[in-house]
């Protein structure tokens, strides 16, 4: 059996998912399972929070490994991690960032932070550093609707957005092989694309014209700030979409492919699978 965290957001439930579709039991940790929509009918739930440790301990209890996707900022890492291995101490999978491999980063010192403290609790780990995720262009869903307009802070800088459901795959292997115990996996999609580029297919897809429209780092900020997104961490986000505007996020990995097998997705096709979103 594999514990999941995170399973109502991106990247837990597609592990989830593609763990059931392979034939394994899971076990989903939930503070509302109410959040998991159809995926509620097909795992084991655990209710917990990560503000309470010994409920992610006791979520544990029987699980060969546990995917941790604990944010930035947990509000005791040392503690969660305490809990599993007093309940049979299983391997972990952590979900950091890519950011993490280069400290003039806000977010990427907060995450590898946590990876040194999940390196120190003696537990067996694969950590896992992501590039940016294409699930977040879904943020631009309401400006599509409402103005046909996606707001773009990072002018034409190209990055190597990676699909969650190839993070997913690699987080698969790495739950189920504990060869992966000890790696620090960098995990990127395979093509360079600017958001104007990405704006361009996304038109195609929805068959009308929807428009790139620059706005500056700070607006882009106050605009997470809007959503509820803290501005600590919008602040920091906003130094990786700075990054990305200035030529800084163009590095390219082959890890999803050597680790699954398969080719990352290309931008096109995660979004014409969900198309429907942006529509």
């Amino acid at each position: 059996m594999y514990l999941i965290t995170g399973a109502s957001g991106n990247i837990g439930g597609h592990i989830a998912r593609q763990l059931l579709d392979a034939g394994h039991p899971v076990r989903v940790f939930a503070r509302d399972p109410g959040k998991l929509g159809e995926l509620a009918g097909r795992v084991e739930i655990a209710a917990g929070d990560f503000g309470r440790p010994d409920s992610l301990g006791a979520a544990a209890v029987g699980a060969k490994a546990v995917f941790l996707n604990t944010g930035p900022n947990p509000p005791d890492l040392p503690a969660l991690l305490a809990a599993l291995k007093t309940r049979g101490a299983p391997r972990v999978v952590f979900l950091s960032t890519i950011l993490a491999g280069d400290a003039q980063f806000q977010l990427g010192r907060m995450q590898r932070a946590n990876e040194e403290v999940v390196h120190a609790s003696g537990l067996r780990a694969t950590v896992l550093r992501p590039s940016g995720f294409m699930s977040n262009t879904l943020r631009w869903a309401e400006s599509i609707r409402a103005d046909s307009v996606v707001y773009n802070a990072m002018g034409t800088g190209k990055a190597p957005m990676i699909a969650p459901e190839d993070i997913a795959a690699v987080a698969v292997r790495a739950l189920l092989d504990p060869a992966l115990a000890g790696e620090t996996l960098e995990l990127t999609g395979g093509e360079l694309l600017n958001v104007p580029q990405q704006v361009e297919i996304l038109s195609g897809l929805l068959g009308r014209t929807v428009r790139s429209v620059d706005v500056s780092i700070e607006q882009a900020i106050q605009g997470m700030v809007a959503t509820g997104i803290p501005e600590g961490i919008a602040r920091g986000v906003a130094q990786s979409l700075e990054a990305v505007r200035d030529g800084r996020g163009r590095a390219m990995t082959q890890t999803v492919e050597r680790i699954t097998g398969a080719a990352p997705r290309s931008f096109h096709e995660w979004a014409r699978t969900h198309a429907a979103q942006f529509a």
